[in-house]
């Protein structure tokens, strides 16, 4: 990493997201071949609850940092936890959007893997994968609501007297 990298603020959250994102795939990659495993099942179920918890717990965070700032600059809810327009740079945006974007491909192939072979009663604890796209989103926010860019807030609109609200 070069230390104009290194400089940019917030690459500490850039890096936890992509560990994060690399841990549940790596969790995946053991429990799809020994999904009938006891160890793999509790590995993937227990990767997936932590990475949700910590999504739950940062997505949490994040919200009400966001409405202390919403006091005076326009926070919206796609910006916060999708990243859009110009909250974030470029490479901050397509690095944490890619990582989403993963977490959600993989939690999907995961689960439909796991539902094939399935005999009835049979546990499929890949879906548990389904939970760790909360992380993504709990990391954006953390992103977004220290490190984004967001215009001046809009003041109320003085409508006039004889303006009717429908």
């Amino acid at each position: 990493m070069s230390d104009e990298q290194a400089d940019r603020p917030g690459q500490g959250v850039v890096r936890v997201d992509v560990a994060g994102t690399a841990v549940f795939l790596g969790a995946l990659a053991v429990a799809i071949p020994l999904r009938s495993h006891r160890f793999a099942q509790f590995l993937i179920g227990g990767v997936s609850m932590l990475l949700f918890a910590i999504g739950v717990a940062t997505t949490l965070w994040a919200y009400t940092r966001a409405l202390d700032r919403s006091r005076v600059e326009e926070v919206g809810v796609a910006n916060l936890y999708l990243l859009t327009g110009h909250t974030a740079p470029r490479h901050v945006g397509r690095v944490m959007s890619w990582a989403l974007g993963v977490q959600i491909v993989a939690a999907i192939a995961g689960a439909w893997i796991g539902v094939v072979g399935l005999d009835q009663g049979d546990l499929n604890a890949l879906a548990f994968g389904v939970l760790v796209p909360m992380f993504g989103i709990g990391m954006n926010g953390v992103w977004a609501s220290r490190h984004g860019s967001y215009g001046p807030r809009i003041k109320n609109a003085v409508l006039p007297p004889d303006h009717k609200i429908d």
